[in-house]
């Protein structure tokens, strides 16, 4: 079992149904991004969906403790989780194409945005609320090894 499937399995509240291919080739051409290969795989075989706030373990000094509430995906069941959204694109100032694609979303308020060009392509961020930006990963596969049971969860099971 990849670490993609045990955090679905583990943290999963809601997920949304799988695109086809053709309709993430319409979604890239829209947005005017070419997703790297390993986000194309993930939207493919997974999607988005809503999560019950897993702790993302912080990679870097400073970076803030917080918790994943929504990856975006295509056909999402609620408007602001559809990914490629235009109002999500414009956040950021000259992302016009796009090289930052927010792909979801925290418990606090930050995005989970993943970069689309230069040489980070494919590089995962924290980006908080109103705050700074936080390298999280190298790729989707190792963002999801990063999401752990939050704290509260921790102890209750040490207790039983």
């Amino acid at each position: 079992m990849t670490n993609i499937e045990y955090a679905y399995n583990r943290f999963s509240t809601k997920r949304f149904p799988l695109p086809s291919e053709s309709q993430l080739d319409l979604l890239e051409q829209r947005v005017g991004v070419i997703f790297p290969d390993d986000y194309r795989r993930f939207v493919l075989e997974f999607n988005g969906g809503y999560f019950s706030e897993p702790e993302i373990t912080p990679v870097s000094e400073g970076c803030p403790d917080d918790g994943l509430t929504c990856l975006y995906g295509i056909g999402a069941s609620h408007q602001e989780a559809e990914l490629g959204r235009p109002a999500t694109l414009a956040i950021f100032d000259d992302n016009d194409p796009p090289k930052i694609v927010p792909i979801g979303n925290t418990g606090m308020g930050g995005l989970v945005i993943l970069i689309t060009e230069f040489e980070g392509r494919g590089e995962i961020f924290l980006k908080k609320a109103f705050g700074d930006f936080y390298y999280l990963a190298d790729g989707i596969e190792e963002f999801f090894d990063l999401l752990r049971d939050p704290p509260w969860r921790r102890e209750n099971l040490e207790r039983v």
